[in-house]
């Protein structure tokens, strides 16, 4: 019986240590934080606060789809610079790095794509449209264009 108590102990001890490394298997070293780019920031967010921005007229609505999409219906005040043409990187660094930039597109996947491509062009801000016009339109907004 008395045994077991310093083996109890023992295995309790074990369990604590074990648990204690597992949290932090190098007490020596910090914890790494992933680097962030200084000035570069790309937020992606539904309809609603997404149009809230958009009413800030500083904000510049950039339509990544087809010109064929963009006629068949857009957010009013949008510029349209297809995401899938050649020239859409030659085109993006005619705009100004020091704006905000709501991006958005059918389903959310290009504008995506087009807000990291700015950010690897040292766009000050971009805002991604998470579902694309297809939510913005769901949420009971109209377009403008189209028929």
């Amino acid at each position: 019986m008395k045994l077991w108590i310093p083996l109890f102990f023992s295995l309790l001890l074990a369990i604590f240590h074990t648990a204690a490394i597992a949290q932090n298997p190098f007490p020596n070293f910090p914890t790494p934080t992933p680097p962030k780019a200084i000035g570069v920031s790309t937020r992606n967010l539904e309809w609603a606060g997404w149009e809230t921005l958009r009413a800030d007229t500083n904000r510049i609505v950039l339509d990544v789809r087809s010109p064929q999409e963009f006629a068949s219906g857009h957010i009013p005040g949008a510029i349209n610079i297809d995401i899938r043409a050649a020239e859409f990187i030659e085109n993006v660094k005619k705009l100004s790095k020091d704006k905000t930039y709501l991006v958005y597109c059918a389903i959310g996947g290009r504008s995506a794509k087009a807000c990291t491509q700015m950010d690897g062009l040292k766009f000050k801000d971009t805002v991604n449209l998470l579902g694309g016009i297809r939510a913005w339109q769901a949420g009971g907004n109209n377009p403008v264009g189209g028929k």
